[in-house]
């Protein structure tokens, strides 16, 4: 492979990009300390090549092909030292991209991304692609922080990769720079209420339509239930914690919480402010919005959301309802159903089927090729409580999923595991 990435003009740590790393070091997953700064180096990084130097660390792994016309793949990350404030950080962050010889300078990024951390830093995002100065398919992901007096600049390079490799790369550098502290007193992405956040605590929901553009060229009508969790402490979630617990949950599904605070408090509040997770490299969003009580719920902005009550301990149902999906367009289209009946007795039982048709991607025409699969029937015994259904089947499995129904006095429609569910006549 060709074309090792240099730096051109802003520090030696750039140009040892260009050495290929002969010895390996296995990184640890745990907390990695850096000038200032700290992260927690996921394990995804430990047969990675290391190397330390004098202005950051280098991580290298060069990648296989899995197939015999595959080609090799290389990886590199690198976690600069952190540098003196320039007083100039949308400059500076120019200028580091600008500085990888494989990533042409010219062009639009794919995605970029200004903002703040959660701990209150500016913070940039660029993501660039899709071919290298030397032809080669190639993603980078470049990550600039500014705190205080220092800036810090991270970069994920990938060259050749398979996309079912750099997935999980990808995903590993996300979680490298969600635990980024850049300096001493900094909790990284951690959701901890403050003194005089929360106030209000249950379950709201609004049902949300759209259109979006599907795969075969047509549009799909989507009807979702958008739902708020509220915990007293100021934590909240926008979907439902498996065990109940919403200290926990928010501590490993962060990018699905916030926190919040009533100005006024509960009973005179007229604004609620919240900061929450906007995307996985942990961009903080922060809002301001007018607030006030309703007969049935509470109204957030121009959003009216009303309340759900939670279901009673060991509740029961009697009746069907189906989920039903689908999308169509030009040159195909994709469907299914999937049912669940609930009896009297705390017994259930679950099925579904899918089919397809595709045109092979003509659309005046040609080869037809259509398709159809059924789920194996599971049953076995149901149990509800407040918000969740746990479903244990015969074979020995079990299966938690949230669930709730939109109008209080029936059950018509239900919303379980985020999708709704339609009672059938009798």
């Amino acid at each position: 492979m060709t074309g090792s990435p240099s730096r051109r003009g802003v520090g030696g740590a750039w140009a040892a990009l260009g050495v290929l790393i002969a010895t390996a070091q296995p990184a640890r997953p745990a907390e990695t300390a850096l000038g200032v700064a700290r992260f927690d180096l996921p394990a995804a990084f430990e047969d990675w090549t290391r190397r330390e130097m004098s202005d950051g660390l280098l991580f290298q792994r060069v990648y296989e092909p899995s197939g015999p016309r595959g080609r090799k793949g290389l990886a590199i990350l690198l976690v600069a030292k952190p540098k003196p404030a320039s007083g100039a950080f949308d400059t500076a962050f120019t200028q580091f991209v600008r500085g990888i010889k494989q990533v042409p300078a010219e062009g639009k990024p794919l995605t970029a991304k200004a903002g703040e951390t959660l701990d209150g830093h500016p913070i940039r995002i660029e993501q660039r692609c899709c071919r290298s100065s030397d032809g080669l398919r190639m993603n980078a992901w470049f990550v600039g922080i500014a705190a205080g007096g220092s800036e810090h600049y991270l970069m994920l390079l990938t060259l050749q990769l398979e996309r079912e490799t750099e997935k999980p790369v990808r995903e590993a550098f996300e979680r490298l720079v969600r635990t980024y502290r850049a300096s001493k007193d900094d909790r990284g992405l951690a959701l901890a209420p403050r003194s005089g956040d929360g106030g209000m605590d249950g379950l709201y929901a609004r049902t949300e339509t759209r259109l979006m553009p599907n795969a075969f060229g047509g549009m799909d009508f989507i009807a979702d239930q958008e739902t708020l969790l509220f915990d007293k402490s100021g934590l909240y979630t926008t979907e439902m914690p498996r065990d109940g617990d919403m200290a926990g949950h928010c501590r490993t599904e962060v990018a699905t919480c916030g926190i919040y605070a009533l100005k006024g408090g509960w009973l005179s509040a007229n604004r609620i402010d919240r900061v929450e997770v906007e995307n996985q490299f942990g961009l903080a969003k922060r809002s301001s919005e007018a607030f006030a009580r309703t007969k049935d719920g509470i109204r957030i902005g121009d959003k009216t959301y009303a309340t759900m009550p939670p279901f009673a301990e060991g509740h029961r149902f009697s009746g069907t309802w189906s989920h039903t999906f689908g999308s169509s367009g030009p040159t195909g289209a994709v469907g299914g159903t999937r049912t669940l009946t609930l009896s009297p007795d705390g017994r259930f039982t679950r099925e579904s089927s899918t089919g397809f048709s595709s045109t092979g991607g003509s659309i005046d025409g040609g080869t037809t090729v259509a398709g159809h699969s059924r789920r194996p029937l599971q049953s076995g015994r149901y149990a509800v409580s407040g918000f969740r259904i746990t479903l244990s089947d015969e074979a020995g499995g079990t299966e938690s999923l949230s669930l709730f129904a939109p109008d209080r006095d029936t059950d018509k429609l239900l919303v379980i595991g985020g999708a709704n569910y339609l009672k059938q006549a009798k």
